[in-house]
């Protein structure tokens, strides 16, 4: 397995980065909210000295609004909880919300990337490979997409359930993040709890007929603190787990197939496909990284991810990049001199005239450029035949080319 293909360089999947910043933009909401009410309790309790003063005599309201103001500061007081007692209640859903949604991505982006693991056999097959042939392959809303029902199965129902689900394909959990079950289901209750009833609890308020509401669930300040963190640090662990063992680059991959069929990236002479895509990645929060990655991770997908190994849609250029990236993922070196260096074009072209090479159909073709100069394309079976020949002679070939 490719280096470039199952070890990321970044620190976390797009899904978490996107989940990142979802919830930064909830924690700031939240944090304008809560110094905001401070600040409106105590300048109220300084102007409005008892519980039956007016509170039209300090807070501005129009006057055709009067009475929908409480018409004594304890009632005010009281109603004033109940709000922020809701708008703790609402933060809670959008941090379930924000939460699942990052779950349900991440997994799919886990399923997609190593299909085999519905039949427990992880390794079976590379589902970017299956994406390149197929961009529906990857698309969650279309109605061939085959993981829907193992998606449901991990991120759905009680959170042991889940996890027992989450193993069952992907492997064993760190303890840490199986230590967070309690908690996770506490949030999944109480988001239940304000999603289907009012903010009350189920077994009170599954059918009510009661004559008066029962109380609202209370929620303290220092409740919704936890759970942040709790989310943020169960996210962060799931994340760390599938783009170590199941995703690798898929997302970035996945990202960049889907570029190309949207036409976000096209076919420029002058701005590669590499460069567009460090350009496009390069712009959302993600750690900056040099050209040689990029480079190196869309001669991957254009050099493996082929239809038939004989089909010659090669240039020169990127046979020799695929050549050395499978060199080192393989650990090989080549010598000239007692020294390492790389395999570049000038050797490769001494090497497929050596042995005859550009006549045979199964690795060469002459074409046409877009200069209208001949060149040859060659296909991943040259590169595999190179690839074997130079790490079976590392020692001696590059003197041989010379």
């Amino acid at each position: 397995m490719s280096n470039v293909r199952w070890k990321s360089p970044f620190p976390y999947t797009l899904a978490f980065n996107l989940f990142k910043q979802h919830i930064e933009e909830i924690n700031r909401s939240y944090w304008a909210f809560v110094p905001t009410a401070n600040t409106i309790k105590a300048l109220a309790k300084k102007n409005l000295v008892n519980d039956d003063a007016d509170p039209k005599r300090f807070f501005l309201i129009p006057d055709e609004e009067d009475r929908r103001i409480a018409p004594t500061y304890g009632e005010w007081k009281n109603d004033f909880s109940e709000y922020i007692n809701y708008s703790r209640l609402n933060i809670i859903m959008m941090l379930s919300s924000c939460f699942e949604t990052y779950l349900r991505t991440v997994v799919s982006l886990a399923f997609e990337s190593k299909p085999g693991v519905i039949i427990d056999c992880k390794d079976a097959v590379d589902g970017a490979e299956l994406l390149k042939k197929d961009i529906t392959y990857g698309d969650v809303m279309d109605k061939s997409y085959r993981f829907t029902d193992a998606i449901d199965e991990v991120c759905r129902g009680e959170w042991n359930k889940r996890f027992s689900s989450f193993q069952k394909y992907f492997g064993v959990l760190p303890t840490e993040l199986l230590a967070l079950s309690k908690d996770l289901d506490e949030l999944r209750l109480t988001r239940n709890n304000i999603g289907h009833y009012l903010g009350r609890k189920k077994n009170e308020y599954e059918a009510p007929i009661d004559f008066e509401p029962v109380e609202t669930i209370k929620v303290a300040h220092n409740r919704i603190l936890r759970y942040f963190k709790i989310i943020y640090l169960a996210a962060k662990l799931v994340d760390d787990y599938l783009q170590k063992n199941i995703i690798g680059s898929y997302d970035i991959i996945k990202r960049y197939f889907i570029a190309i069929s949207r036409g976000e990236i096209i076919k420029d002479k002058i701005n590669s496909d590499a460069y567009q895509l460090k350009k496009m990645v390069g712009h959302h929060d993600l750690k900056i990284l040099g050209k040689s990655y990029y480079n190196e991770l869309v001669t991957f997908c254009e050099t493996n991810y082929v239809e038939c190994e004989t089909d010659c849609i090669f240039t020169r250029n990127r046979c020799v990049q695929e050549i050395n990236r499978r060199l080192r993922d393989n650990g090989i070196s080549l010598l000239l001199a007692g020294r390492n260096v790389p395999f570049d074009s000038i050797s490769f072209k001494i090497l497929l005239k050596r042995d005859n090479l550009y006549t045979d159909s199964k690795f060469s073709k002459r074409a046409i450029d877009n200069r209208h100069q001949i060149q040859y394309l060659h296909s991943s079976a040259l590169i595999e035949y190179v690839t074997k020949k130079l790490e079976l002679n590392a020692k001696t070939i590059m003197n041989d080319l010379k």
